[in-house]
């Protein structure tokens, strides 16, 4: 089942330009994928009745195109491929004129919030959603990020009450913003790059110590975000 939703870009969306920011637009593909869940009755709203909650294991984004302040622009989303264990969704944008000016896929796992575990993704679950069998990509399984051997920059960071979501962590947005602090001062490459992805590994609360440590690589700009001792990866952020 394609499920599609219609977003002007407000300011809180654009980067230093008039162009939306990879924050901006993450935001949206979070909104539209919460919408999809909420209307088959498994929203954030319904996690009191279902016990159960969605969590991002990954993102893998490419905008060919960056809408602007006061553009229209429709997403279109669907779950595209499952197991026991995690479940695919990808999403197209279009402009005004019905073009497509990005795609994205998202990898999630189901948790059990009572338990505070993961949970196993059932069939009656997935046939709800009604899979579509469309890879924006062409590839059924995404490849993971590994860290860089070696960072030009390092910076510890304390997280803000802020940044706290209804799941009690660190919301995925917020990834981004620590990102972008691991960057040189004088570097805007971040919202310039039209392909990003981001690997999920462990939630960060309220009182987590976590540093960021950035490098560039063959073009490509990588952050990685783990406790501040080092021995817990909490995510690896890439642009290029």
């Amino acid at each position: 089942m394609f499920f599609s939703y219609d977003f002007k870009i407000s300011l809180s969306m654009l980067s230093k330009t008039t162009s939306i920011s990879n924050k901006g637009l993450l935001a949206i593909l979070q909104d539209i994928a919460e919408m999809h869940s909420a209307s088959i009755g498994f929203g954030v709203t319904d996690i009191k009745k279902t016990n159960y909650s969605w969590a991002l294991l990954n993102w893998k984004v490419k905008i060919f195109e960056r809408p602007k302040y006061g553009d229209t622009i429709t997403v279109k989303t669907w779950s595209r491929y499952s197991t026991k264990l995690y479940s695919y969704r990808d999403f197209e944008i279009y402009n005004s004129a019905g073009e497509i000016i990005g795609i994205a896929t998202s990898k999630w796992i189901l948790i059990d919030v009572s338990k505070g575990k993961i949970a196993k993704i059932e069939d009656s679950l997935i046939s709800l959603y009604k899979p579509e069998n469309k890879s924006v990509f062409n590839i059924v399984e995404l490849d993971k990020l590994t860290e860089p051997e070696e960072f030009s920059n390092s910076i510890d960071y304390k997280i803000r009450k802020s940044e706290i979501d209804v799941n009690n962590h660190v919301n995925n947005l917020c990834y981004i913003d620590i990102a972008i602090e691991a960057f040189p001062e004088d570097s805007q490459i971040f919202n310039s790059c039209n392909d990003f992805e981001i690997l999920y590994k462990h939630q960060i609360k309220l009182e987590d110590n976590i540093k960021a440590s950035y490098v560039c690589q063959n073009n490509e700009n990588y952050v990685v975000i783990k406790s501040s001792d080092n021995n817990l990866l909490h995510a690896i952020v890439k642009f290029y």
